[in-house]
C-alpha cells in the first residue's frame, strides 16, 4: 500500500471505531430519557446499554473474525457496520422498551465487525515496531465520537427528541459503510512481516491465549479496564443529569469533554509512550499504561466526589485519560502472538472475552449497585414503586437526592477497578519479560 492509501485506510477504519463506539454508549446519551418513558429501572438501562449488547456482540465477533480472514476484511467490516446502522436508525421508530430492546441486538451483531478485522489490517499495514502508535490513531475513533458524538447525541435528544438521535448515527453510520467500499483498500495479508504464515483455527488461537501467562494476565486486565469502563460510561452522562441538573444535551456535552479529551490524550499518549519506552525496556509496552490507571483512578474518583462541577470536570478528565491508554499496546502485544492469517481471530477471541466480562456485566452491576444504594438513602417509603420514571428527576425531591447519591457511590465504586487494572498490566509485562529471558537463555 502506498502511504496515501495507509493514510485513508486509517481514517476510514477510524471512523467505523467511533461509529462503533457510538453505538456502544448510545443508550447512555438518552438513558434518562429511555427510563422516564417507558418507566424502567437503572437496572434494566444497564442490561440495554451494556448486557444485550455484549451478548449478541461477544457471540457473534469470532464467526465475524473467521469471515474476515477468509475476505476481503474491508468488505466484511463495511457490510456489517451497514447492518448495524440500518438497526440503529429502525430504534428510532420503536414504541416499547422491548422495540428498543430488539433493534439494540441487532445493532450489537453488526457492530462485532468494527474491531477486530480493523486491527488485523492495520497490523499488515504496518511493521511490529509501529503498531502500538498505528492502532492508538485507530483507537482515536474513539475520543472524536466521545468528544462530538456525545455533545451532538445529547443535543439532538434534547431538542427534537430520543429517537432521532438513533435516526442521525444510523444514517451516519451508513454513509461511513459506503465510503468504506468505495475507498477503503484491503492490505496485502503478511505483508509487514516479510514471511508466510498459516491460519489457526479458533481453538489454536485460543490456546495460544490460555498458553502464555502474559497473554492471559493481559486478558484479565483488560477485562477488568473494561468492567471498569463500561460500567462508568454508561451511567456518567445520568450522573451529570442527577448531581448538577444538567439537561440531555449539556450532560452529553461534559461527558464529551470528560471521555472526548481525556481519551484523545490517553490514547497518543498511551501509544506513543509505550512505543518509546519499550525501545528501553520491552516492559515498558504495558508498564506505562499500567502506572497510567493505577495514578490515574483516585484522580477520577476524586473528581466524582468534589460536588463542584469546575472541579469535577477537569479533574475527572485527567483521571479519564488514564483508562484510555492501554487497548493500543495491548493490542500490539496480543498481535505479536499471532500470524498474520490469524490475527483477526485473535482479536475477536480477545474482544469477545472483554467484551462479553466488561460491557455485558459492568453497566447491570453499577445499575444494581445505584437501585439498592438509592433505596437505602430514600427517606421516603418504598423507593422502586415512589420514585420510578420521571418521578426521580424532579429537581429538590427525596426521590431526585437519593438516586443521585447512589449513582454517586456506584459510578465511584467500579472506577477503582482500574487501580487492579494496573497491577495486573504489571503482571502482564512481567510475566512476557520472563518468557522473552528464558527463550533468550535457550
Amino acid at each position: 500500500m502506498t502511504r496515501n492509501q495507509r493514510i485513508t485506510a486509517l481514517v476510514l477504519l477510524a471512523s467505523i471505531n467511533a461509529f462503533g463506539f457510538i453505538d456502544r454508549v448510545m443508550i447512555a446519551l438518552v438513558a434518562e430519557k429511555i427510563k422516564a418513558e417507558f418507566q424502567v429501572s437503572d437496572l434494566q438501562i444497564g442490561l440495554l446499554g451494556g448486557t444485550a449488547f455484549a451478548v449478541v456482540n461477544a457471540l457473534a465477533a469470532v464467526p465475524i473474525a473467521r469471515m474476515a480472514e477468509r475476505f476481503y476484511r474491508s468488505y466484511v467490516t463495511a457490510g456489517f457496520l451497514l447492518m448495524a446502522s440500518v438497526f440503529t436508525t429502525l430504534a428510532g421508530a420503536t414504541a416499547s422498551f422491548a422495540q428498543l430492546f430488539a433493534c439494540r441486538l441487532g445493532m450489537a451483531a453488526g457492530n462485532a465487525a468494527t474491531e477486530a478485522p480493523p486491527h488485523s489490517m492495520i497490523s499488515d499495514m504496518y511493521p511490529k515496531e509501529k503498531r502500538a502508535s498505528a492502532i492508538s490513531i485507530f483507537m482515536l475513533g474513539v475520543p472524536l465520537a466521545a468528544l462530538f458524538g456525545s455533545f451532538l447525541g445529547g443535543s439532538i435528544a434534547e431538542s427534537f427528541g430520543w429517537r432521532n438521535t438513533f435516526v442521525f448515527f444510523g444514517v451516519g453510520g451508513a454513509i461511513i459503510s459506503l465510503l468504506c467500499f468505495l475507498f477503503l483498500k484491503e492490505p496485502q495479508r503478511g505483508a509487514s512481516d516479510g514471511a508466510a504464515s498459516e491460519a489457526l483455527s479458533t481453538i489454536g488461537v485460543v490456546r495460544i491465549l490460555l498458553g502464555s501467562s502474559s497473554l492471559r494476565w493481559l486478558v484479565i486486565a483488560l477485562s477488568t479496564i473494561s468492567l471498569g469502563s463500561f460500567g462508568v460510561n454508561t451511567f456518567l452522562p445520568a450522573f451529570f443529569s442527577r448531581d448538577y441538573g444538567l439537561d440531555a444535551g449539556q450532560a452529553g456535552f461534559v461527558f464529551g469533554l470528560i471521555s472526548g479529551i481525556g481519551a484523545l490524550i490517553g490514547t497518543l499518549f498511551g501509544g506513543y509512550a509505550s512505543e518509546w519506552m519499550a525501545r528501553r525496556d520491552p516492559r515498558w509496552l504495558l508498564g506505562v499504561p499500567a502506572l497510567g490507571l493505577v495514578l490515574g483512578a483516585p484522580l477520577f474518583v476524586a473528581g466524582l466526589l468534589s460536588g463542584n462541577l469546575y472541579v469535577a470536570v477537569p479533574v475527572m478528565l485527567i483521571g479519564s485519560a488514564a483508562f484510555y491508554t492501554a487497548m493500543g499496546p495491548s493490542i500490539a502485544t496480543l498481535h505479536g502472538s499471532f500470524s498474520a492469517h490469524s490475527r483477526a481471530t485473535g482479536s475477536a477471541v480477545f474482544l469477545l472475552i472483554i467484551h462479553l466480562l466488561g460491557q455485558g456485566l459492568g453497566p447491570p452491576l453499577v445499575g444494581i449497585v445505584s437501585d439498592t444504594v438509592s433505596a437505602a438513602m430514600y427517606t421516603g417509603g418504598n423507593f422502586a414503586s415512589e420514585c420510578a420514571g420521571a418521578a426521580a428527576q424532579i429537581e429538590g425531591s427525596a426521590c431526585a437526592r437519593a438516586s443521585a447519591d447512589g449513582l454517586r457511590y456506584a459510578i465511584g465504586t467500579f472506577a477503582l477497578f482500574f487501580v487492579g487494572a494496573g497491577g495486573l498490566l504489571y503482571l502482564a509485562a512481567r510475566a512476557g519479560w520472563k518468557t522473552v529471558a528464558r527463550t533468550a537463555g535457550a
